[in-house]
């Protein structure tokens, strides 16, 4: 008993199991995208931290090679303009982005306290006097603010940032100096500082975007981030120096996906000691820079004697530019977002891609399953099918063969003598042979439909002549089965355009049917009216019986090849089951369509639509 269950449900435990299948990769594959996307999410974040570090290098290096070749140094306290000027043509002719640098100013006060402005033209050697512009105002005030108080520090200063006015400003501080000591005065005047003016307009419009388009982009050069470069001190909030994007705001700068302070521009930590203020009482931020930067770079003096020419490239970890002026005390952040809006929403956005295309593949496959299944039934049914028509053609054949058969053994042994006998034996003959052509021609006429070698032969029609020619043909067969015939037709049926060989063959099979089919009722009416159909005009020829009708169950395969309902293995009716499949091929090839209507118990109509031809007088 179970290997017969297992037997007959074979194929429901296939299906059962290649669901399962699919749900089991369906779990799998959200669990691996899960953990895809964790890992992405993780690598996505140290290549931005990556790009993030190599950008700072990067600016550092071109920066801090700039700054370290402008060096005004010489001995006696006197300023070595020649020096600077070779330092600046090297740097002019090395670096890729030689209109970072605007301008070389050197302060410089003399011993009389009166202080002087002068300015390196680019690519000369000879400085030119300058006075105090706007742009530089915040470095004057500065000055102003520490007058008097060059070489009373701790120690030497480092590169200090004016962010307003885009400058970069450093004490020249001398051998001489250095050796004789912060107290005492140089004999060539008083303390010099040299202010390296920057385009911030080359930078932020060329320079920048060039390494934020080279880090920051895909393989294939798409932006992957937008950045930006804010300032703040936590009360007056941020203030950016660069933005990628115009757009760009506080807002923006809180999402980030990363943020950190500049490894560049740095402030310098608070010390203990007596308060660093200025003369005005305000914050005197130079000195709070010597005493934050002098360790450091009295040791970078001193370790750069030895070198040709006192150029030296900037060293690992020294050098760095911290921030004054009006900035004093800020931090400068860089800060980076996808331009998806957030890294996190990048790799939700990829993984619902990862998700739709692993789901596509599954469906893709449960609609393969499911092709596969549903072409494995038909193939069973049709072959189920065919064994019954061969069945079913076989007794069919048999029946006619075996009276042709019989009778005409009769004939051969002399059994009829007399014409009327002959007569009757002969029509025995006709009918029998005649009931065999035509199952051959259902045969081939099926064949030829399925293979499309059918051709119809289309000609104006008068429907009512082909019904009475068809109604005409069927006549010895219905009273022969005891059948009552009626005949409906409206008056002035316009005609039809059909092959006049298929339209006969569709009504002899209907009728055919219905006389198969018609008991106990033992009625049949053909009719013809005319009617609408999608607004065009169309003949329609019914055909009604009143026999068992169709269960509702069968309606949907009565027009199936090979397909015999219950009633005529019931009723033991001879048959293909190949009448109604050919009788609506056949309608559909002439334009037509052929419906059925059928209630169990009361009988069934069956009804032939055919394009109705209306003349252009009418």
């Amino acid at each position: 008993m179970p290997l017969k269950f297992l037997g007959k449900n074979r194929l429901a435990l296939v299906i059962l199991l290649c669901i399962a299948m699919l749900v089991l990769l369906g779990a799998l594959q959200f669990a691996w995208t899960g953990q895809l996307s964790e890992a992405q999410a993780a690598m996505m974040q140290n290549a931005l931290s990556n790009s993030v570090r190599q950008f700072e290098q990067e600016v550092e290096r071109e920066l801090m090679f700039l700054l370290s070749l402008l060096r005004l140094e010489g001995r006696g306290g006197q300023l070595d303009w020649n020096r600077c000027a070779e330092g600046y043509a090297l740097w002019a002719e090395t670096s890729a982005h030689a209109g970072l640098l605007a301008r070389i100013v050197v302060h410089q006060s003399g011993r009389d306290g009166e202080a002087s402005l002068q300015e390196l033209p680019l690519g000369q050697t000879e400085p030119v006097a300058a006075e105090w512009d706007r742009q530089l105002e915040p470095v004057e005030r500065a000055l102003a603010e520490a007058a008097g108080r060059f070489g009373r520090g701790r120690g030497p200063f480092t590169w200090t940032l004016f962010p307003e006015a885009s400058a970069v400003v450093r004490p020249v501080m001398t051998p001489d100096r250095l050796r004789r000591g912060a107290q005492r005065v140089p004999r060539g005047g008083g303390p010099a500082v040299i202010i390296v003016v920057l385009d911030w307009s080359y930078v932020a419009d060329t320079m920048l975007p060039e390494l934020i388009d080279r880090l920051f982009s895909g393989a294939d050069g798409e932006r992957l981030y937008e950045v930006a470069i804010a300032v703040g001190n936590g009360e007056k909030g941020e203030r950016f120096l660069y933005r990628s994007d115009p757009s760009i705001d506080a807002a923006w700068l809180a999402g980030a996906d990363l943020r950190r302070r500049s490894r560049l521009f740095r402030s310098p930590p608070e010390r203990p000691g007596p308060p660093l203020t200025g003369p005005a009482g305000g914050p005197d931020p130079i000195r709070r820079l010597a005493l934050e930067a002098g360790r450091d770079e009295r040791a970078g003096a001193a370790g750069g004697q030895g070198q040709q020419g006192g150029l030296r490239p900037p060293q690992g970890g020294r050098g760095r530019i911290v921030i004054a002026g009006a900035g004093a005390g800020l931090d400068v952040e860089f800060a980076a977002a996808h331009v998806a809006g957030s890294l996190a929403g990048a790799v939700a956005r990829q993984r619902a891609r990862n998700l739709g295309a692993g789901l596509g593949v599954l469906l893709l496959l449960a609609g393969a399953m499911a092709l596969v299944v549903v072409s494995a039934r038909r193939a069973s049914r049709l072959a189920a099918m065919q064994m019954e028509f061969i069945a079913g053609v076989s007794h069919e054949l048999r029946t006619p063969l075996s009276v042709i058969c019989s009778v005409g053994e009769n004939l051969a042994d002399g059994v009829v003598s007399s014409a009327e006998g002959a007569k009757r034996y002969g029509q025995l003959i006709f009918s029998q042979g005649r009931r065999l052509g035509e199952m051959v021609e259902q045969t081939l006429q099926f064949a030829s439909l399925e293979s499309g070698k059918r051709q119809f032969k289309l000609a104006r029609i008068d429907p009512e002549m082909a019904v009475q020619r068809a109604v005409d043909q069927a006549r010895p067969m219905i009273e022969q089965a005891g059948f009552a015939l009626e005949r409906g037709t409206a008056p002035g049926l316009p005609r039809v355009r059909a092959d006049e060989n298929a339209l006969q063959q569709i009504l002899a099979n209907l009728i055919s049917n219905a006389v198969k089919y018609g008991d106990p009722g033992r009625w049949i009416r053909v009719e013809a009216d005319t009617g609408q159909s999608d607004g065009d005009p169309e003949v329609r020829i019914r055909i009604c019986d009143r026999g068992r009708g169709i269960p509702k169950d069968e309606e949907g395969r009565v027009f199936d090849a090979f397909y015999r309902g219950a009633a005529a293995g019931e009723g033991n009716i001879q048959g293909s089951g190949l009448g109604l499949k050919l009788a609506r091929d056949l309608a559909q090839g002439m334009g037509g369509k052929l419906s059925m209507q059928s209630k169990p118990g009361e009988g069934s109509v069956f009804t032939l639509h055919l394009p109705a031809l209306v003349d252009a007088e009418a």
